[in-house]
């Protein structure tokens, strides 16, 4: 059985890969521009089989898997709403996800320093998102303009 800030931190890294697939979904059918399409979709991806492990993990120690709270998901789906009334580009789109990116990144961060005592497992896992996250945002930066 995993300690307690293990547990934390995996059922905060699912809630976050979560986030990120509702974040995504947000914005596909705005999308035009064929390669950012397929660029998020194969991140929907991505998180999912990330999901699934973290699931995996959290079965296997059977503690339940921690839902993105619905306050963030419905500020988060607001904001980038009203950004999208203004502008619906390509270029708009990817700002908003490496937005994203970055407050994923830094909320994992946070958490990693929270739940110091993490065993070794759980710290890898939550970086395998931390990456996620970073290479999203990388690939994101070509439909900036």
């Amino acid at each position: 059985m995993k300690n307690k800030d293990s547990i934390e931190l995996l059922r905060e890294c699912n809630s976050g890969s979560k986030m990120a697939i509702s974040s995504i979904r947000d914005v596909l059918d705005d999308i035009e521009e064929e390669k950012l399409k397929r660029l998020l979709e194969n991140y929907i991806h991505k998180h999912e089989e990330y999901g699934e492990e973290l699931h995996a993990l959290l079965s296997a120690n059977e503690v339940s898997a921690e839902e993105p709270k619905h306050s963030a998901q419905m500020m988060a789906k607001m904001v980038t709403g009203m950004k999208l009334m203004a502008n619906r580009s390509s270029a708009q789109i990817a700002n908003l996800m490496i937005d994203g990116c970055n407050m994923g990144v830094k909320s994992i961060s946070k958490y990693q320093n929270q739940y110091k005592d993490a065993d070794r497992e759980s710290i890898e896992i939550s970086e395998e998102l931390v990456k996620i996250e970073q290479h999203m945002a990388n690939g994101l930066r070509r439909f900036l303009s």
